[in-house]
C-alpha cells in the first residue's frame, strides 16, 4: 500500500463527507483518489471546511505548498476562534521543487499560525497521522496539518488494516464569544497549545532506536532514509510542537545529533543552541531535498568540517525545459506578444512556458492570479496573460481593483475550460462577469499571428481596464471527446 492509498484509507477511517482541493503536484492525484470538489481557490475551500465542521462534519481541504500562502488567512483565525467538528489540511510540499515557482517547507505555518503539524514518514505513519489529527482536531477545537511529500505518497508499504473512527458530529460551541479575541488567544496559548505539546511528547507516532553515542532526529520522508545507518533514530512525529522533553533526552544521550528533514532546517533551527547539533545549518546536509547518500556523508563528517563545495545553480538547461504543447491554440498570442510594445505580466499556468525562447512572451510571473495586479502596477498601459482557471482563483480582484483604481491595463484570457497544467480540471467561464466589468472583446482561436498582434495594438490605445476573452480547446482536454480521437492524440 503506497502513501496515496493510506490516505485514501485514513479519510474514510474517519468518516470524511466534507473533501475540498485546489489542484496542482503534488496533491492533484491524491484528490482525485479522495473524490474532493474543485474550489475556486484555497482561502474558499478553507472557509467551507470550517462551515462544515461549524455544523458537525468533518472536512478535509487538500492544497499544495504555496496554496497555504492563500488560505492562511482563514488558517490563522481559526486557531483562536475555535470549530466543531474536526478540520484537517493535508498540505503537499513540492521539493525540488517540479511543479511550482518557488520552494516552501510548509511546517513554518506552524508556528505562524499556532497549529499543529504532523510530519509522517511512511505510507503507515500517514494513515495513523490522519486519524490522530481529526481526533486531536475535535479535542483541541482547532484544525491540525498534515505534511506529505511527493515521495511519501509514491512510497510503499505493508497493507494497513482499517481503524474506522468517524467522530461524533459535534459543532460550534457559542460559548466562545465569551472571550474576547485577547482572551481567547490567552487561552490558546495556556491551554490548547499545552496539550498539543503533550500530544507531541506522548504520541506513537514517535519512534526511537538506540544505536552507539550518534543520533538522527528526523521527521518526514527523510526518515524512513535515515533507517538502518547503525546510530540511532528518533523519528518524530509532529513537526510542531516539538517534542521537547522527548528530544532533550535523546540529546543527553549522544554525543553528536544530525538531524534530517527537507527542505529546510526548520527543528534544527530550534536546537541550534546546542553544540552537539549539525545539519543543513551546520552545512552537513543540503539545502532541499535529501538522499540517504546526503545522510551518510553527513555522519562521515560529524567531527569535521562540511566539505565545501561550490554550488551549481540548477539551470533551464540541465534540467530541460517544458515549453508550449504542439498544437496549441494559444501559439499565436504567445508570438505576437513578444513583438508588442509593452510590458507582459504572465501567470502561473501555460503563460510561464512562454516566458522563454523561442517566445519570451511575458516579462515577470509571480503567483497564480497574480498578473493583473502587477500588470496594474506597470508605469505604462501593459497587458495581464492570464488562464481562465487564474483569473477565478485570484485574478478577479485584480482587475475589480484596476477598475475601482482607473488603472490602465489589458487583460488577456486564455479560456480553454481547464485548469491545463494541473489536468485539466473544469474552469468556471467568466466572460459574463468580464463583460459586466469592463470593455471585453473575444476571439476564437486559433488566429493569425498579424491579426492577434492588431487586436493587441488597437486594445492597447483604448483608456482604462480592458479585456480580450481567447477561446481556444486545449490539446490535453481529452473530455468529451470519441474513444477513437484520444487514441489518436495519444
Amino acid at each position: 500500500m503506497n502513501g496515496l492509498q493510506a490516505t485514501v484509507r485514513a479519510i474514510e477511517d474517519a468518516g470524511v463527507r466534507l473533501r475540498l482541493y485546489v489542484p496542482g503536484y503534488p496533491v492533484t492525484d491524491l484528490a482525485a483518489a479522495l473524490g474532493c470538489e474543485i474550489s475556486i481557490n484555497e482561502k474558499v475551500a478553507l472557509e467551507i471546511a470550517l462551515g462544515g465542521s461549524a455544523t458537525g462534519q468533518r472536512s478535509l481541504v487538500v492544497v499544495k505548498q504555496v496554496g497555504m500562502n492563500i488560505l492562511a488567512d482563514p488558517l490563522v483565525i481559526s486557531a483562536t476562534h475555535a470549530i466543531g467538528s474536526g478540520v484537517v489540511v493535508i498540505v503537499g510540499d513540492d521539493l525540488g521543487p517540479r511543479g511550482s515557482q518557488a520552494e516552501m517547507d510548509s511546517r513554518f505555518y506552524g508556528p505562524l499560525s499556532e497549529l499543529p503539524v504532523l510530519d509522517p514518514r511512511s505510507p503507515a505513519a500517514l494513515y495513523a497521522s490522519v486519524l490522530e489529527a481529526y481526533t486531536l482536531s475535535e479535542w483541541l477545537r482547532i484544525p491540525v496539518l498534515v505534511r506529505v511529500t511527493a515521495r511519501l505518497l509514491a512510497a510503499s508499504g505493508p497493507e494497513i488494516a482499517a481503524r474506522p473512527s468517524p467522530g461524533n458530529a459535534q459543532r460550534f460551541e457559542r460559548e466562545n464569544w465569551s472571550l474576547t479575541a485577547r482572551g481567547r488567544h490567552q487561552r490558546h496559548h495556556d491551554r490548547i497549545m499545552a496539550f498539543a505539546e503533550e500530544a507531541s511528547e506522548s504520541t506513537t507516532l514517535n519512534r526511537i532506536d538506540i544505536s552507539g553515542n550518534v543520533g538522527i532526529i528526523a521527521s518526514g520522508f527523510p526518515a524512513s532514509l535515515a533507517e538502518s545507518l547503525s546510530v540511532s533514530l528518533l523519528t518524530l512525529g509532529y513537526s510542531y510542537p516539538l517534542p521537547v522533553k522527548l528530544i532533550s533526552r535523546f540529546m543527553e544521550g549522544h554525543r553528536r545529533i544530525l538531524v534530517a528533514e527537507e527542505p529546510e532546517p526548520f527543528i534544527e533551527s530550534q536546537l541550534g543552541a546546542s553544540p552537539k547539533v549539525r545539519g543543513k545549518l551546520s552545512g552537513h546536509l543540503p539545502r532541499g531535498l535529501l538522499e540517504r547518500s546526503d545522510i551518510i556523508r553527513a555522519i562521515e563528517s560529524l567531527d569535521s568540517g562540511p566539505e565545501k563545495k561550490p554550488l551549481d545553480y540548477e539551470s533551464v538547461a540541465l534540467r530541460g525545459y517544458a515549453s508550449i504543447c504542439e498544437g496549441c491554440p494559444f501559439v499565436s498570442i504567445f508570438s505576437a506578444l513578444a513583438g508588442i510594445d509593452a510590458p507582459v505580466a504572465g501567470d502561473a499556468g501555460c503563460a510561464i512556458r512562454a516566458t522563454r525562447e523561442p517566445f519570451d512572451s511575458a516579462d515577470v510571473v509571480y503567483g497564480l492570479g497574480s498578473s493583473v495586479g502587477v500588470a496594474s502596477g506597470f508605469a505604462e498601459k501593459g497587458i495581464a496573460l492570464i488562464g481562465d482557471f487564474a483569473i477565478a482563483h485570484t485574478g478577479l480582484a485584480g482587475l475589480i481593483n484596476a477598475l475601482w483604481q482607473k488603472r490602465d491595463v489589458l487583460v488577456i484570457v486564455l479560456k480553454n475550460d481547464v485548469a491545463a497544467m494541473t489536468g485539466c480540471q473544469a474552469a468556471p467561464d467568466l466572460t459574463g462577469v468580464l463583460k459586466a466589468l469592463v470593455p471585453t472583446r473575444l476571439l476564437e482561436m486559433p488566429l493569425p499571428v498579424d491579426e492577434i498582434g492588431s487586436v493587441i495594438n488597437e486594445e492597447l490605445k483604448m483608456p482604462g481596464p480592458r479585456a480580450i476573452v481567447a477561446s481556444g480547446r486545449c490539446v490535453k482536454d481529452k473530455r468529451g471527446l470519441p474513444e477513437s480521437r484520444i487514441a489518436v492524440k495519444n
